[in-house]
């Protein structure tokens, strides 16, 4: 599909209605873990059960769903009318003071006491996000629920987040035509830079979401001392820094017989993708040119057995097996690939050994790599979406070798 089609079948879906069902089937898993309520800070978290992203949470965004009934959302008075356009959730609660709106108390905990005894969850079974809040936070939501029991939902949570419906597909489309066109300018500018490949890349993405999608948020999941408004990233490390794993470009100009790694990331309404590409400058030394061609082998295997109901391990010994032959058995990656969604690194690892088995829905990463300390690496990455026959490839940009 092209852009324009991809956005009709968008416009086809009732969003608010979808994030509703999110928090329905949520609540019919809590009732099989026997757990009462569940209160979530985390932003992706709240964003997955509400649709609703503040950008920045300076003041926390918290999301309360009981067992039965409405969930209730939690914002700060700013947050006001920014919530009550976006929100699925129609019960909002607001906490603090901003202009004239009627908070149910001042601080954010005194509100969810409010809420918790207004949903009859005080003394209940409490889920909560043992990867997210501190242990200041954990002692103060055991305090005001007065919880009989407080469990960690945080691996349900990312599990129920790993499996996307085609709402969220096509937004990962979106999202995954940006970078490709990023990746592009980048390549195109990869001689001149580090920073002159990122800068092109970003400029390429901005320029296309201006022109094609611009009815689309491009921010991602801020904290309580940033946001991120423009989701649109590139960076490229070229020679010794691409085994930096991820690091700021810089003015280094790549070297003839180094490799040069542009990495375009960009998110459409919270829905990240990632396209890398290991660039090689001139001609490689014969070792790394080998490296290079196994890397490109590693990843036919797994687009060919890629689909539902193969295991995580599979796809990673699918993956790695090229490099075997090749004589790079030291040089092993600890997974091929991982989830994205709304984080640009969630749940699952397509690890070693990983008795996981894909469903149809994962969106995951294909990007078996090595690593040479000193000299580079060998990585290309795409988003792929896993289906019952196959896979679906969202990002692009061929599957030869990238000379420039």
């Amino acid at each position: 599909m092209n852009i324009a089609e991809i956005k009709e079948h968008v416009k086809k879906y009732d969003r608010k209605q979808l994030y509703k069902e999110k928090v329905a089937k949520v609540q019919q898993a809590m009732t099989a873990m026997g757990i009462d309520g569940i209160v979530c800070f985390k932003p992706q978290d709240t964003f997955y059960l509400s649709g609703f992203n503040p950008i920045l949470y300076s003041h926390p965004v918290v999301v309360v769903v009981p067992r039965e009934g409405n969930a209730v959302l939690l914002v700060h008075c700013l947050r006001a009318s920014h919530s009550a356009e976006q929100a699925a959730i129609e019960d909002i609660r607001l906490f603090g003071m901003w202009a004239n709106q009627k908070p149910i108390a001042n601080d954010p905990y005194d509100a969810i006491k409010i809420i918790v005894d207004d949903l009859k969850l005080n003394g209940r079974v409490i889920g909560y996000e043992g990867d997210f809040i501190s242990f200041a936070q954990y002692g103060k939501l055991q305090e005001i629920t007065g919880a009989s029991k407080m469990v960690d939902v945080s691996d349900f949570l990312k599990r129920s987040r790993n499996i996307k419906d085609e709402y969220e597909i096509n937004l990962l489309r979106l999202s995954s035509y940006l970078t490709n066109v990023g990746m592009e300018a980048a390549i195109d500018n990869i001689r001149k830079s580090e920073a002159s490949a990122s800068a092109a890349a970003e400029i390429a993405m901005r320029e296309a979401w201006v022109k094609n999608l611009s009815e689309f948020e491009i921010s991602s999941f801020g904290n309580t001392e940033g946001g991120i408004v423009t989701a649109l990233w590139s960076y490229s490390n070229s020679g010794y820094r691409v085994p930096f794993g991820v690091e700021c470009s810089s003015n280094r100009i790549p070297l003839e017989g180094e490799v040069c790694l542009p990495v375009c990331w960009a998110a459409i309404d919270g829905y990240h993708s990632e396209n890398e590409r290991t660039v090689i400058i001139g001609r490689l030394p014969e070792n790394y040119e080998k490296a290079y061609d196994a890397m490109l082998a590693g990843r036919a295997n797994i687009f060919k057995m890629l689909k539902a109901g193969v295991t995580a391990g599979e796809v990673y010994t699918a993956g790695v097996e090229p490099y075997i032959e090749a004589g790079f058995g030291d040089y092993l990656p600890g997974r091929v690939g991982h989830g994205v969604g709304l984080s640009l690194h969630e749940f699952p690892s397509l690890a070693k050994n990983s008795a996981l088995v894909l469903e149809e829905g994962m969106c995951v990463t294909v990007e078996p790599g090595l690593v040479f300390a000193g000299w580079g690496s060998t990585r290309h990455s795409d988003t792929v979406v896993v289906r019952k026959d196959g896979c679906e490839i969202l990002t692009a940009y061929g599957e030869d070798r990238i000379i420039r």
